[in-house]
This record gives structure tokens, C-alpha cells and sequence, in this order.
């Protein structure tokens, strides 16, 4: 069954941000994208105490099936056990070796060095000669669930996102799990978001991209914990965009007979690192893992309808075409901010520029988010 589409909407920059931020709060000092100190801080008060997303339902959707997550250095495995998914230790507690690979479906998990079996649940059920059994269960964490996503806590997104408008646009429970890929960046996790938060670039640096979406047809949404931002669609998408956005649009409007998408995007994020993102018949999940201050690992998943998944191809290959195309300039911006940033912080100087309202609010708001979880209200 198709999804329902309905009229573009004209959005006309519209933004709550509360004005007073812009008083109050300050870009980020260069030092914050360098220093060791800095980076240590950001992971005890920002990502520690954070939702730590875990992965979908959707990847492991039938009793047996098991993913382990690149997110964990595939340390943790989701596992769907006969009571639903669990989040378990992917190392066995005998000689601590990896038990599982990627993706598939077993009935238990053995480990393939001493073949230690456990249960769907993480319980050993048998340990090779050994004449007692070992009290020797894999760890489960337990798990937060909303809109199909899972999230390993301890914030319950459930609660951050209570006041969030758009969970209906966001039904990842409805929709199939297609991949992941693992991209590593050579920036601070923190340029990744700013550019992801901004509308400013776009014309400059987006040439398929903004002639598919309008940068001047937009509306942002702010929370406590995390911001939308709603793209209209540019000129009924009868501009002439690049090649890979060209077959995105023609795949969508001859599967949908002609109709327009309500709207060309939607990006949203749950602080400090979930990255939600809407398109014409894809939603995606795009998880930052700070790595160093200098590194940081995006795990992108891709979910799709059903029938698109299943028997329109040729969508989720346009899709995927048209996201990696502005993935890729997205990846040449960040890396010049750090490289810019980094002759400064060599240099034992700093800058920073003032904001635009409302291209930047996005921006603004992280920066303020990160402050106040920092105990820095104002500048450095």
C-alpha cells in the first residue's frame, strides 16, 4: 500500500527559538574541538547520561534473529529472544571472544572457540566438559522503546521526546530495516552536528540538494533535548537538480502518480547524537559515536515502506544515490572546519563568528544544550 501523501506546505521560515538564546549563549570555543580534557567532559555529561541509542526492533524482527552493532565495536548484539529483543554482551564470559558476526538467525548463540551455549536470553545452557554448568549468563541491558527505535538509557526518550510533534512522521515500526553503513570521520563530532543544524550552507555547498529542497521554505521546532527542521519542496520539484536527485524525483512521483511529497525533508535530532531524518518513502536513523576529539564513527540506517523495500527498487537505489551525494559535500564542509579550527588551535588562537537567525537557529540551540550540560552558560 502506497503512503498517503498531501499538498506541499508552505512553511516561510518560521522558528521558535527562544530570542533570548542568542544573549545568553556563544559558538563554541576552538579548544572545545581539540582538547582531551574538553572531549573527556563531553562524554561524562553529555553522551554517559544520555538515551544511548541501541538499534531498531526492525533488524531483528523474527524470534532467532540477532545483529550486532558496529556502534559497540560489535561488543553488544541485539538478540530476539521469545520475549521479545534484548541487548546483550556479544563477548563470551569464558575466554571473552566474539560470539557473533553480523546478521543472521540461530536458534542459540555458541561461541565458535569452546562452543559455550547460550540461550536467546543470554543464559549459558551448556559449557563443553565442564561437569557444572558455570553461573555465567551474557549481560542484558535493558531497554527503552519508541516509535520501533531502542534505546539502551539511562535518559527514556519516551520522556524527551514526550513534547515532540512529529513522532507520527517518524513510525519506524511500520517501516523495514534495509542496512547500515558505517561511515569514519575525521572531525570532532560537534562539526558534524553544526552542519546538520544549519540551513546557511545549503546554496553554497548542496547543488542537487538545494534545488530539491527550498532553504527559504522552512520551519525549525525546538524542545529541551531536541529541534526539527522542516524543509518545504523547491518549485514542485520541476527544477533541473543533479542526476541522482533527478532519479530519486522521477522514482517517487511515477510510483505516487504524479503527487508531490508534503514536504522535501525532514532533519531532527535527539541530543546529544540521534539524528532523525524523513524523505518521500525512507526514514533514517544517523548515530554519532565520538571517538577522539579528532574521530568520530556515523552509523546511517535506512528503513523504507514495506512494498517500496520489497518491490520498488528502483527508489531505494535513487535514495540512497541522492543521500550519499550530499553525505559526501556534507563530509568535504566538516573536514574544512577542522582543518581551519586546527591551524588556529596550532596557532594558540581563537575566533568565532556570529550567528544568523534564523539560517543558524539549529546551531544555536546545540550550542546553548551543550553549555548548560557543561556547566558553561555563556563563553569558555
Amino acid at each position: 500500500m502506497k503512503s498517503t501523501v498531501n499538498a506541499p506546505e508552505s512553511l516561510s521560515r518560521r522558528s521558535n527559538l527562544d530570542a533570548t538564546l542568542l544573549g545568553r549563549t556563544a559558538p563554541l570555543p576552538i579548544a572545545s574541538y581539540f582538547d582531551t580534557g574538553w572531549f573527556e567532559r563531553e562524554l561524562q555529561h553529555l553522551f554517559g547520561p544520555g538515551p544511548n541509542y541501541a538499534g531498531s526492533e526492525q533488524m531483528v524482527p523474527e524470534i532467532g534473529d540477532y545483529m550486532t552493532l558496529p556502534s559497540t565495536e560489535h561488543g553488544k548484539v541485539l538478540v530476539h529472544g521469545p520475549n521479545g529483543v534484548n541487548l546483550l554482551s556479544n563477548t563470551c564470559r569464558h575466554r571473552q571472544g566474539l560470539l557473533l558476526d553480523g546478521k543472521g538467525n540461530n536458534a542459540n548463540i555458541v561461541c565458535p572457540l569452546h562452543r559455550w551455549t547460550y540461550d536467546l536470553n543470554g543464559k549459558l545452557l551448556g559449557a563443553t566438559d565442564f561437569d557444572v554448568t558455570p553461573d555465567c549468563s551474557l549481560p542484558r541491558t535493558s531497554l527503552a522503546r519508541w516509535n520501533g527505535l531502542l534505546f539502551a538509557g539511562p535518559r527514556d526518550p519516551n520522556i524527551d521526546l514526550r513534547d515532540f510533534p512529529l513522532a507520527r512522521d517518524y513510525d519506524y515500526g511500520s517501516y523495514v530495516f534495509e542496512k547500515a553503513i558505517v561511515e569514519e570521520c575525521p572531525f570532532n563530532w560537534k562539526a558534524f552536528l553544526e552542519i546538520y543544524l544549519e540551513l546557511y550552507h545549503v546554496e553554497a555547498m548542496h547543488p542537487g540538494l538545494q534545488k530539491w529542497v527550498d532553504p527559504d521554505n522552512y520551519e525549525w521546532g525546538f524542545g529541551d533535548r531536541w529541534s526539527y527542521q522542516i524543509l518545504g519542496i523547491k518549485d514542485g520539484l520541476k527544477s533541473q537538480v543533479s542526476p541522482n536527485y533527478q532519479r530519486y524525483r522521477d522514482t517517487i512521483l511515477e510510483y505516487s502518480g504524479g503527487e508531490l511529497p508534503k514536504y522535501g525533508t525532514i532533519w531532527s535530532i535527539l541530543y546529544p547524537n540521534v539524528m532523525l531524518e524523513w524523505y518521500p518513502y525512507c526514514l533514517v536513523v544517523s548515530t554519532l559515536i565520538p571517538r577522539s576529539p579528532e574521530s568520530t564513527t556515523n552509523v546511517v540506517e535506512f528503513y523504507y515502506p514495506e512494498e517500496v523495500q520489497a518491490f520498488e527498487r528502483q527508489i531505494v537505489d535513487a535514495h540512497q544515490a541522492a543521500y550519499a551525494e550530499s553525505a559526501a559535500e556534507d563530509a568535504q564542509i566538516c573536514t574544512r572546519l577542522q582543518r581551519g579550527r586546527r591551524a588556529l588551535w596550532l596557532a594558540g588562537e581563537d575566533d568565532v563568528g556570529p550567528y544568523h537567525t534564523p539560517h543558524e537557529d539549529g546551531m544555536i540551540h546545540l550550542h546553548d544544550w551543550i553549555r548548560r550540560e557543561m556547566g558553561q552558560r555563556r563563553t569558555a
